[in-house]
């Protein structure tokens, strides 16, 4: 037991993750949910109420100010008619 607690606080970080690469997921992320939804003329108020969320949880999430959870995600995806990565198109993943 002891040799794996002192195995885990050795380990080091192997995939690093920038402020910047999570900027622009966000902001992708916010702006695709907006986007779908104004293309599919859906009202805000439409979509909140078939996630279970209030009006302004959706809202914030099209303004980056909040996220949706993975679960958010694919309700989306089911109510928007697309893939779940469809709220990224466009971006790179680097490695």
């Amino acid at each position: 037991m002891e040799v794996s607690i002192i195995a885990t606080k050795n380990l080091k970080k192997s995939a690093v993750v920038s402020e910047e690469e999570v900027c622009e997921y966000d902001k992708a992320l916010s702006r695709r949910l907006k986007e779908l939804r104004d293309e599919r003329g859906l009202k805000r108020g439409w979509v909140a109420k078939q996630l279970g969320v209030h009006y302004n949880t959706l809202k914030n999430w099209e303004l980056g100010r909040a996220h949706p959870g993975t679960g958010d995600i694919l309700a989306l995806s089911k109510i928007y008619h697309v893939k779940p990565e469809e709220f990224f198109r466009g971006l790179k993943i680097t490695s």
